[in-house]
This record gives C-alpha cells, sequence and structure tokens, in this order.
C-alpha cells in the first residue's frame, strides 16, 4: 500500500506486510544529495527494507549513508557513488555481505530480466543503474501486471522490466574493474541485489 505523507524529506511510505518503508526525496537532504544522491538513497531504501537501522532505531537517510561511506570506503573521493559503491556501503552498515553486484554490458539483456525477476520474487530488492541520465533506482517488487515497483525522487513508479533494463548504464565485467565512486561509466556500471526477507 503506498501512503502519501505530509512530510517533505519522506512525502511517500510503501506499507508491504510487516514492512514500512519510508521513499526519501533526496533533494531535501543538502546540496550534495540534491545532485549526486541518488545512490545514497537508494541505499537508505534498501536498508530499511532488510531491517538495518541505526542504534537509536531511527532509518538511515541519505545524508547519513553519504557520510558514513566518506568515513568507511577507502578511495571514496565524495563524488557520486557508484552502483558497486552502493554495494559497498551497505554491507558496511549492514555489518555482513547482504548486497551483491553484477555488470551489466548491455550484450544479455535477457539474463538480466531473468536474475532481476528471480530476487523480486525471493523478496530481495535492486538496485540499478541508469543512462540518460545517468541514475539509480531501486526496484522493490513486481506487481500483478509484470511491471517494476521503483522507488526514486521521493515517490513509487511502475515501470516495464524491458524498457528498464534496455535503460541500463553499459560497461566493463568484473568487480575488479569497477570503483566505489564514479570514475566513468566503464567503471560504474551494473546492479545490485539486496538480500533480505519480505
Amino acid at each position: 500500500m503506498i501512503k502519501k505523507r505530509d512530510d517533505k524529506k519522506y512525502p511517500v511510505e510503501w506499507d508491504v506486510g510487516k514492512k514500512r518503508i519510508l521513499i526519501p526525496q533526496q533533494k531535501e537532504f543538502g546540496t550534495y544529495c540534491r545532485y549526486h544522491g541518488c545512490s545514497v538513497t537508494a541505499c537508505s531504501i534498501a536498508l530499511q527494507w532488510i531491517g538495518v537501522k541505526q542504534c537509536d532505531g531511527t532509518v538511515w537517510n541519505p545524508k547519513e549513508v553519504y557520510t558514513k561511506a566518506k568515513k568507511a570506503l577507502p578511495g571514496y573521493n565524495g563524488s557520486k557513488l557508484s552502483i558497486f559503491g552502493c554495494k559497498s556501503i551497505i554491507n558496511k552498515i549492514a555489518g555482513k555481505e547482504v548486497a551483491f553486484w553484477y555488470s551489466n554490458n548491455g550484450k544479455r539483456n535477457g539474463k538480466i530480466r531473468e536474475i532481476i525477476k528471480k530476487e523480486l520474487d525471493k523478496g530481495n530488492v535492486v538496485l540499478f543503474e541508469e543512462k540518460n541520465p545517468i541514475h539509480t533506482v531501486i526496484f522493490l517488487g513486481i506487481d500483478k501486471n509484470g511491471k517494476y515497483i521503483t522507488a526514486t525522487n521521493g515517490k513509487v513508479v511502475r515501470r516495464s522490466q524491458k524498457t528498464e533494463v534496455r535503460k541500463g548504464l553499459h560497461g566493463m565485467t568484473g568487480a575488479a574493474n569497477q570503483k566505489n565512486w564514479w570514475n566513468g561509466k566503464a567503471h560504474g556500471s551494473g546492479f545490485v541485489v539486496v538480500k533480505g526477507d519480505r
């Protein structure tokens, strides 16, 4: 169930079973998040999905994820967090390996759709890097019409699976070729599966 909230920072709440997911509007979390915050916003949502909160019981907001990344990721220079960097900071904050990166070189869209559908059906979430413009979104599930339920920019929308995967940013395969920070599309493409329980 999608609920609108009278809150500029979290304008939408998505309730799924016992989960209550607050969808952040990235531009409300400071200058960095306004211009480069899509990836840390997706991380914030993923952490909520798997039930990882701060010591005081509050959710990790996008600005806090960014601040943590600057302290915890070796070499992170404060630019846009890459999709591989999302994997790294989610695992750092969770304290265990729950996020897994997959490459996208543009040559296996059908296989990527299979992987994403399988993971969403299991109750996991998927962070996905788009191109034109480069933007990180998070897939929360698949609706009865086969569309991705996608959270981005303070809202929940439904998008075609084929169209969305076709919009993916293409780059190099192999984790060794990736960076935690934005270093050009060759080193910042792909998608991340975050494993949790629905």
